[in-house]
């Protein structure tokens, strides 16, 4: 058991030293597959951490959905360009439930696998994202994949 925490530790703080697959002022734009479905943006404040806006149009529903995010890099540990972050924040939108159309506002959590590939400008993601609503049912079983194209980022 030891042996295992002292590998652990080891292997986190290689971690930490790596260098970053993204760069403060980064841009990044695409799509997002599952809920919300829609347009999906992202600006690296720093190399670790990031906001992303989400405008999600699907069914019945129209949301925006604003998150800070903090992200880790694997490289060291898997492959180039692989990593993973957590973060929250918080959504609005617009529905119909049964008939009635129905403001909702909320809190989201997100944590999600990243991949950015290196010869071609392109991050590819899969994220779970909770959310929950302040005054309609919450949606803790939210998904989604992600496609974004890195603008500003010439092939390796």
């Amino acid at each position: 058991m030891k042996y295992r925490i002292i590998a652990a530790f080891v292997v986190l703080c290689f971690a930490q030293g790596v260098k970053a697959q993204q760069a403060a002022g980064q841009i990044e734009a695409g799509v997002r597959l599952g809920l919300p479905l829609g347009a999906t943006g992202r600006y690296f404040l720093t190399d670790r951490s990031a906001v992303e806006g989400i405008f999600g149009l699907y069914n019945t529903r129209a949301s925006l959905t604003a998150l800070y995010q903090y992200h880790w890099d694997l490289s060291a540990l898997t492959m180039e360009g692989f990593g993973w972050y957590a973060g929250g924040g918080a959504h609005i939108g617009g529905r119909e439930i049964r008939g009635e159309k129905t403001f909702y506002a909320g809190v989201d959590g997100l944590v999600g696998l990243n991949y950015s590939f290196s010869n071609i400008p392109l991050n590819l993601s899969l994220d779970w994202k909770p959310a929950l609503h302040f005054n309609t049912p919450s949606e803790l079983a939210d998904f989604g994949v992600s496609a974004r194209y890195i603008f500003g980022r010439n092939k390796k």
